[in-house]
């Protein structure tokens, strides 16, 4: 009597814990910013970061804010130099070819952005970070 009684307060127990609802949460991926950071005219930049090496918050914030300004700059009117050269040798029958880029990036352009918005992804702890040009 007393090993049924147990059993079945056990299974009370289980069924009870796993009967409790998920919790729900907005993804990131489900916010509008995420596909166009441009709002109301305004030119803008999504920025992520997965968790750093020294595992802290905040240095995984200034990655992704470092990604978005980045971003900003590019759309900003970045002045871009390539350079390439291709030369092509034949010996004996046998060729070889090489290629040489070299690329210079300039901009005479100041940016200055602000934060919208920001968010963390529950599940993969990626941090992402929205912001606009001012």
């Amino acid at each position: 009597m007393k090993y049924s009684l147990a059993l079945i307060f056990i299974s009370f127990l289980l069924l009870s814990g796993c009967a409790q609802p998920q919790p729900t949460y907005v993804k990131c991926n489900e916010r509008a910013w995420m596909l166009n950071p441009n709002s109301n005219g305004h030119i803008g930049a999504v920025g992520s970061a997965m968790q750093t090496y020294d595992q802290k918050s905040n240095s995984q914030r200034k990655l992704a804010i470092s990604r978005a300004l980045d971003e900003l700059s590019l759309q900003r009117g970045v002045k871009v130099k390539l350079t390439m050269q291709k030369q092509d040798l034949v010996t004996n029958d046998t060729s070889h070819s090489s290629i040489k880029t070299q690329s210079n990036y300039s901009t005479n352009n100041t940016v200055t952005a602000h934060i919208q918005d920001t968010c963390k992804d529950k599940l993969s702890g990626e941090f992402f970070v929205w912001m606009l040009l001012d």
